[in-house]
């Protein structure tokens, strides 16, 4: 999908996103977590799977609390 006339504020720490996009169709939701990836020199988000991001954040929870 192509979008034209959209307003985007890229910045180094947050993507925010045009108030014209409804992310209640693409099935967003708060809280969702995407992994940026690198296809062909184009960067995709991809979104990660609630029990994935579970495992991802309690894998570094474990990290940090090794001593």
């Amino acid at each position: 999908m192509l979008y034209v006339d959209y307003s985007w504020d890229l910045n180094h720490d947050r993507i925010i996103l045009d108030n014209e996009l409804d992310i209640d169709k693409l099935g967003w939701k708060s809280g969702d977590i995407f992994r940026v990836t690198n296809i062909n020199g184009r960067a995709m988000l991809v979104k990660v799977e609630p029990v994935e991001a579970f495992v991802q954040e309690g894998g570094q929870w474990l990290k940090g609390k090794k001593t």
